[in-house]
């Protein structure tokens, strides 16, 4: 399927997931988001799932990608991504994403154990179409391919420029984290 058909697709990673689950579970969500408008865009998803799940039975743990440099709360999203039945992703499209959601990704895949869930990806757009955009969904598809998790972008029109914190990622730092931005999709 190609990047930009994921847009198109409708679907709902927590119908998928809780219909997977069946009655009388919990349906955990684990997600980091950029900024205030970001964690706007995931707060409006976790408020879907307690439509569709119900409020009691859905628990969520955001974090703010920026305090992922902090080791302790880059621990604790680590464990929370490993429990997640749906992980969300809402960041700003870009060349290179914030290193802390590298790092972050890079912590939690390998250890992730093979179960049904969904990874959800607010992905804030200038245009649907441009290479950020393409570059960012094809990654965080190949995160969630990786994750055997089922993969549901949702583009989100971007106001303004990126934050400040949305720096660059120097390649040095990539080979450290050993991110690779085409790994998993040639699999």
């Amino acid at each position: 399927m190609k990047t930009l058909e994921y847009l198109e697709r409708p679907s709902d990673p927590f119908e998928v997931v809780i219909a997977r689950a069946g009655s009388g579970h919990a349906l955990n969500i684990s997600g980091v988001y950029q900024d205030v408008v970001t964690r706007e865009w995931a707060t409006q998803s976790y408020l879907r799932a307690t439509q569709i799940g119900g409020a009691e039975s859905v628990q969520k743990k955001w974090y703010d990608v920026n305090a992922l440099s902090d080791p302790g709360v880059l621990m604790e999203a680590v464990d929370s991504a490993l429990l997640a039945d749906v992980i969300m992703v809402s960041v700003y499209a870009a060349e290179e994403l914030p290193l802390n959601l590298y790092v972050w990704i890079t912590a939690w895949l390998p250890r992730r154990p093979t179960r049904a869930g969904a990874m959800t990806a607010w992905v804030g757009v200038a245009e649907a179409q441009d290479s950020q955009t393409i570059r960012t969904i094809e990654y965080l598809q190949a995160v969630a391919r990786r994750a055997q998790l089922e993969f549901v972008p949702q583009a989100c029109p971007r106001t303004g420029a990126p934050p400040a914190a949305a720096k660059p990622v120097k390649e040095a730092d990539r080979q450290l984290y050993l991110y690779d931005p085409h790994w998993g999709l040639n699999e």
